[in-house]
């Protein structure tokens, strides 16, 4: 049973029960899965959902930013499956026209595996089953950045007579969605084969420009005190154009020609931005003639197209559409309006937004024939290609344009149309129809490869980054256009896919661990297949905090996600070396950039972090040729650190800037604890270079830390914070009880490095975050707290870890400034941190408990599964899931050294799990009973082992590889043995090296 929790019986017993069962995996009625949007694509290749009826949605692999979720906007109101354009599968078996989705098989069971997801149609007597991913191979970075999802659909007929099976997918032109509504614009689609793939490929081509230009003509210049001929509704448009002088302060410079502008938030009722911003309305325009080319305006606001927005319609149906890009400066926007010359329109202006930036505001409005200058069509970010490709079947045909695709049989049976029609005015869609005939029991599979190339990203929103005038997609060094990537994928297919499944089956179906932490912490991976996440020419990987949220890979932020270390090693080193150690670096000061280029100010808590991600990134290497290389500035950035240690005591000292988004001051235990394991990660490095020396400085410096953490920062019940009486009202947690308190604790653990806080008081100080701060009924808690506010990031019903606590008040010292909202708040990356410093220091019912407490509010009935949300979508932070994981299996790893280790947590009398390694992967089994055996199965990369810890007081009796036996020594200790191999072990794929006690 967990320690005392005064709590408890609000949670049933069946729920405890269940935390450390295997359980089953989860398995979901389309119809019931609304929110489902599981990420598909290669690493850093943009963003594509698959929802529970087997249809992509929420399309960002184009460059185009998805409807904006503002802090806890998609946690309150989560998105539901939308699309810019129409696509979709159809089926015909015995006779029947269907769609394979949710619409005509509201019963199909959606299984989500990631990276892999599976969706079972059912059917009779023709069966249809759907397997959906990227190709995912730990430790093959490039092999799992394809810009492209495979769709394997397997008909198996359980009938006694033969059955024919036509599968026809279809797929509206993508390409230039935002730039056919600015410029003249051909669509474009034709065939292409790739081996025994057809398929087809979708493009856009821009026609030569019109000669003519006539004088503009103004629609709307707003210098009236009313809107001429305008209409509104609501009360966010107020009364009229509003006067410039009147806009509130904070709001900047309008950039506004003339002296008003329409604004839905200068003229909304209300005393601060947050009322305003809750105003609603519209405001629609008299009906005009479209006498020229281009419509052309200023636009700012939010960035939330189609409700938040400038909307062009003609016979009442929206044309073209553009928004703000969540700022309140007005910038030039224009649509291309010539294919509907002499026609009557409608502008309309939208705000229906009632979160932050929850307004539009609109400038001078003219019709032009003047087109505004841009960059040729290729360096457009939407520009690019999109292909879809069938293979597998008995016949394959292709249509490029079809007439209609409104129904299953309008695309099974095809009618070709035009194939470069208008952009702007038409619509064009394009098929592959693959037939097959299986016998009776016959079961065969159908093979559709969607593949897209887009490889200029939005070098405007990524200008901070260094050459971003030049960025590109990492895939367009390797594919010039998407069918390319499906040639490739053709060729390579079988492997790819099978090492995916492999993975698959070794992570999910060959483990012990319960099915609810799996799924948890395998959501968290998809991170990486989302649009927080880049790959660029070059290789240099960059991610937001959340998608399109908070620039640079902040290293306050992303130092919790483990995830990425543990799956693609290479990927961490390189942003080490590329960025935090290069862009990013203060040569002279050995300080590191918090967000790279981006900001180059400090975080104390980045800093140490990123100190503990160089030791761990040399521990996830092969040899420690890496380490030597970085360790001239590793060490200038641990001497950064203790240059802020002006007591020389193992305690941080004056300003301390951190992912709380304020400057701290005082003895603060979570950032004085990451400095104290920093100090130790650089006194491991030195001793491993040779620096023994500046070794020795960064243990003394590290014992006097934890010896004042204990000693005058311990209450005797949690660490607190000692206030610096120099700044008094800046943010504080003073006698609060805080979440991540134990943080470089939790970071020792994982490193196996000396402890940073004694072991009896951390055990007390957890028992305390725990009793405190995991709360059954955390909005109960948050009416009662102190601190006014938050974002909203848990649920009425189910448990949540919060932040802090004030078990012996304080709350209202906490500080003038907005950010100690977030005290009331629950950071899943935080939750998942403690909770495996839970499992790590033995206390594992109530870790489990904490994790699955995240895994609960994530239920599909509740919001999207995949989508962990902090600040922005898919957060980087809950990658800190992974850390449950290592702590789950009690991981060690040390690449150079060759030394791996286990002592799992769950269940280990009867114990399998996955594990990865500094160049390969496989699967670690375990029996702890009458008979103690332990079985290392390498199924992918290499493996050189030189030691093996396993949780066994006793020296082994046989230790033997593929069957031979293994020279060896042991050192037996209380509750593990340490098995030493005088000729290091290299083990290979397929290899399997066993350990009998």
């Amino acid at each position: 049973m967990p320690a005392e929790h005064p709590h408890h019986d609000a949670l049933p017993e069946h729920w405890w029960r269940s935390l450390s069962e295997r359980g089953t995996g989860s398995a979901l009625r389309a119809a019931d899965a609304a929110f489902v949007g599981m990420p598909v694509g290669g690493i850093g290749c943009g963003q594509l959902y698959l929802g529970a009826g087997g249809r992509p949605w929420l399309w960002d692999v184009d460059n185009r930013r998805p409807p904006g979720n503002v802090q806890d906007a998609h946690y309150l109101d989560p998105l539901t499956p939308s699309s810019p354009f129409d696509h979709a599968v159809a089926v015909r078996t015995g006779g029947q026209d269907r769609w394979l989705d949710e619409r005509d098989v509201p019963d199909a069971v959606f299984a989500g595996r990631p990276p892999l997801a599976e969706v079972d149609y059912g059917g009779e007597p023709v069966r249809i089953a759907l397997r959906a991913c990227s190709p995912f191979v730990p430790g093959e970075v490039e092999d799992s950045s394809y810009p492209a999802v495979v769709l394997e659909y397997t008909a198996t007929n359980d009938g006694t007579e033969p059955a024919d099976v036509v599968l026809a997918a279809f797929l509206e032109n993508p390409v230039c969605l935002d730039s056919r509504q600015r410029r003249p614009m051909r669509l474009h689609a034709g065939e292409f084969r790739a081996g025994g793939a057809r398929g087809v490929q979708f493009s856009a081509t821009e026609p030569p420009r019109a000669g003519h230009s006539r004088p503009d003509i103004v629609v709307e210049d707003w210098d009236e005190e009313t809107d001429r001929g305008w209409t509104a509704t609501g009360d966010a448009f107020g009364d009229g154009p509003v006067r410039l002088v009147d806009r509130p302060d904070y709001q900047g410079e309008s950039g506004a020609f003339g002296q008003r502008m329409v604004d839905s938030h200068a003229s909304a009722p209300g005393s601060d931005a947050p009322a305003r911003d809750r105003a609603t309305g519209t405001l629609r325009s008299a009906p005009f003639r479209l006498d020229r080319d281009y419509l052309r305006f200023r636009l700012s606001g939010g960035f939330f197209p189609g409700t938040c927005c400038l909307n062009l319609l003609v016979d009442g149906a929206v044309v073209g559409t553009a928004t703000g890009s969540s700022r309140d400066q007005l910038a030039d926007r224009v649509l291309h309006v010539a294919p509907w010359a002499g026609r009557e329109a409608v502008i309309e202006l939208v705000d229906a937004e009632t979160g932050s930036w929850g307004h539009v505001g609109a400038g001078r409005i003219v019709l032009s024939d003047h087109a505004p200058s841009g960059p040729p069509l290729a360096e457009l970010p939407d520009h690019g290609t999109v292909a879809l490709a069938a293979s597998g079947a008995d016949r394959i045909s292709t249509t490029p344009a079809l007439a209609a695709w409104d129904t299953p049989s309008a695309v099974l049976d095809a009618r070709p149309a035009e194939v470069e029609p208008d952009g702007v005015r038409d619509r064009s869609a394009g098929a592959v129809r693959a037939e097959l005939r299986l016998a009776p029991g016959e079961q065969r599979t159908v093979r559709f490869h969607l593949a897209w190339s887009f490889p200029v990203p939005d070098r405007e929103g990524l200008g901070f980054l260094t050459g971003a005038a030049g960025l590109r997609r990492h895939y367009a060094e390797r594919f010039d256009v998407a069918a390319d990537v499906v040639r490739e994928l053709v060729l390579r297919a079988e492997p790819l896919i099978r090492r995916t499944a492999e993975w698959v089956r070794t992570w999910y179906e060959d483990s012990t661990l319960p099915w609810w932490l799996l799924e948890r912490v395998a959501a968290g991976t998809t991170i990486l297949a989302t649009s927080t996440c880049y790959r660029f020419a070059g290789g240099r990987f960059y991610g937001w905090e959340g998608a399109y949220c908070c620039a640079g890979t902040c290293t306050h932020v992303w130092h919790y996600a483990h995830a990425v270390a543990g799956l693609f090693p290479d990927v961490e080193r390189d942003t080490r070396e590329r960025v935090d150690l290069g862009i990013g670096f203060h040569q002279l000061t050995g300080q590191v950039s918090m967000r790279g280029e981006a900001d180059r100010g400090p975080a104390v808590d980045g800093q140490a972090g990123t100190v503990l991600r160089i030791y761990r990134e040399h521990r996830m290497s092969a040899d420690d040729g890496w380490l030597h290389r970085m360790w001239p500035r590793t060490r200038q950035a641990v001497e950064h650190l203790m240059r802020h240690d002006a007591g020389a005591d193992g305690v941080l000292d004056g300003p301390q800037p951190n992912t709380q988004d304020a400057t701290w001051f005082g003895r603060i235990s979570w950032l004085s604890g990451l400095y104290v394991a920093a100090l130790r990660a650089g006194e491991a490095m030195a001793r491993e270079c040779g620096d023994a020396d500046f070794a020795a400085r960064c243990a003394e410096l590290a014992e006097r830390g934890t010896e004042v953490l204990g000693g005058q920062l311990f209450n005797g019940e949690y660490y607190v914070h000692e206030l610096d009486p120099a700044r008094p009202g800046s943010v504080n947690t003073n006698r609060g009880c805080f979440a991540d308190q134990l943080l470089g604790q939790s970071w020792a653990e994982q490193l196996d490095l000396p402890r940073v806080f004694p072991a009896a008081q951390t055990r007390i100080a957890l028992e305390s975050i725990w009793r405190h701060n995991f709360v059954p009924r955390p909005l109960e808690f948050r009416e009662a707290s102190p601190i006014p506010g938050g974002r909203t990031f848990y649920d009425a019903d189910v448990p949540a870890l919060v932040m802090c606590t004030w078990p012996r008040g304080g709350g209202e010292e906490a500080g003038a400034n907005w950010s100690t909202s977030y005290l009331n708040e629950a950071w899943h990356g935080i939750e998942y941190q403690v909770a495996a410093h839970l499992i790590a220091e033995g206390m594992v019912t109530e870790g489990l408990a904490v994790a699955r407490s995240v895994h609960d509010r994530y239920d599909a009935s509740r919001r999207n599964p995949y989508n962990e949300i902090e600040c922005s979508d898919h957060y980087a932070r809950s990658m800190a899931s992974f850390g449950v994981y290592l702590g789950a299996l009690g991981f060690e790893h040390h690449g150079p050294r060759g030394h791996l280790g286990f002592a799992p947590k769950i269940r280990p009398e009867d114990f399998a799990a996955a594990f990865t390694t500094a160049a390969g992967w496989g699967r670690y089994a375990q029996v702890r009973g009458a008979r103690r055996r332990s079985e290392i199965d390498l199924r992918h990369g290499r493996l050189r082992l030189a030691s093996l810890a396993l949780d066994v007081a006793a020296a082994p009796t046989e230790v033997a590889l593929d069957g031979a036996p293994v020279p060896h020594e042991s050192q037996v200790a209380a509750d593990r043995v340490l098995i030493r191999f005088p000729e290091a072990l290299h083990l290979e794929e397929g290899q399997r090296l066993v350990v009998e006690f």
